[in-house]
């Protein structure tokens, strides 16, 4: 399944379920703030630009290679392996019960760790979508004949998928080699000027103090709290169970993720909607909630908050109540401006 940055949620819940998911989100919320300025910064660490006597740039090519051939060993969530989707028989001692709830615990561990999307996916997004989402590489190469700014971009790029990817299949990738792939963002990121890789809500935005509010009740949360949101999430599975029979609440949700998702895009947020999306990854993390967490609907949950934080004035009542029930259900109140 493709990454995009309309369902940013999707990959979000991806990432809160990797080890390197944290950084990921970092990335790209870089990519997508960057600009002519940011590009060169990013560029001038490229291995082809960099003066580091042990960056040869034709090695750095061959790891980059490496890293994306073993990304590629990734599970995924559409592959069911051997013992999950095939039916299985009891061995000696063993009975039918025994092995459907081994089956069983194979599966929900398939479903906690597995991929929807792939490395090829993310670095398809980062190089295509959120890199110059705002298209200034081709204002400017319309000003400057000699595509200046295009290649500041390709090279910026470069380093930014290599450090996606390299953080993305951390588990795939020997720890010397993620550190090598990672280590020219880094640098960019440590030597530039405080605050040009922000990667704090726009505080000016419309959507500004409720995406602020939100994240910082994330990241402070304590037992209780992630106890609270697992709470939420429970008692909306079940009253979508009682009113509709099974299924009901998530096919209420993701009905009212689309609406929000296709707001965004109507009204040009986008590449907005998406940054929140990734920040919401990093305190999702931040807060202390786990894979598990993720896999199993509290993800959902605050994924649907964000994306009615950005676009509730445009959504219609029922979709906004879908979406920001869980901030409702734990705190007894709406989000700023709501």
């Amino acid at each position: 399944m493709p990454y995009t940055l309309t369902s940013a949620a999707t990959l979000g819940y991806d990432l809160v379920r990797i080890p390197g998911g944290r950084q990921v989100a970092a990335v790209l919320v870089s990519a997508l703030r960057s600009d002519v300025a940011e590009w060169a910064l990013l560029a001038a660490h490229h291995p082809l630009r960099t003066a580091d006597p042990t960056r040869d740039p034709f090695t750095a090519a061959e790891e980059s290679a490496l890293a994306r051939e073993l990304a590629g060993g990734a599970p995924q969530l559409s592959s069911l392996p051997a013992g999950v989707s095939d039916a299985a028989t009891a061995g000696p001692g063993g009975t039918a019960e025994s092995v459907e709830r081994a089956r069983l615990a194979a599966l929900a561990e398939h479903l906690r760790s597995s991929m929807v999307g792939n490395a090829a996916a993310l670095e398809r997004l980062v190089r295509e979508e959120a890199v110059d989402a705002a298209g200034a590489a081709d204002l400017l190469d319309h000003e400057d004949p000699s595509g200046g700014a295009a290649l500041e971009r390709a090279l910026a790029a470069d380093v930014l998928a290599d450090a996606a990817l390299a953080w993305y299949a951390s588990r795939q990738l020997p720890t010397a080699l993620r550190r090598r792939l990672t280590e020219p963002y880094e640098r960019a990121v440590a030597g530039a000027v405080p605050g040009t890789f922000d990667l704090a809500p726009d505080p000016a935005a419309p959507w500004g103090p409720a995406l602020t509010e939100l994240l910082r009740a994330l990241r402070d949360l304590d037992g209780p709290g992630r106890q609270r949101w697992r709470a939420a999430v429970d008692a909306g599975r079940a009253s979508g169970r009682g009113a509709a029979g099974p299924g009901a609440e998530q096919r209420s949700w993701s009905l009212a993720m689309h609406d929000a998702c296709w707001a965004a895009h109507a009204s040009g947020r986008t590449a907005a909607a998406a940054a929140a999306q990734l920040l919401a990854v990093q305190a999702f993390l931040d807060g202390g909630f786990t894979a598990a967490d993720g896999a199993t609907g509290c993800w959902n949950a605050v994924a649907g908050c964000v994306q009615a934080a950005l676009v509730g004035d445009m959504l219609g009542e029922e979709s906004l109540e879908v979406l920001s029930r869980p901030w409702r259900t734990v705190t007894g109140g709406a989000l700023a401006g709501l």
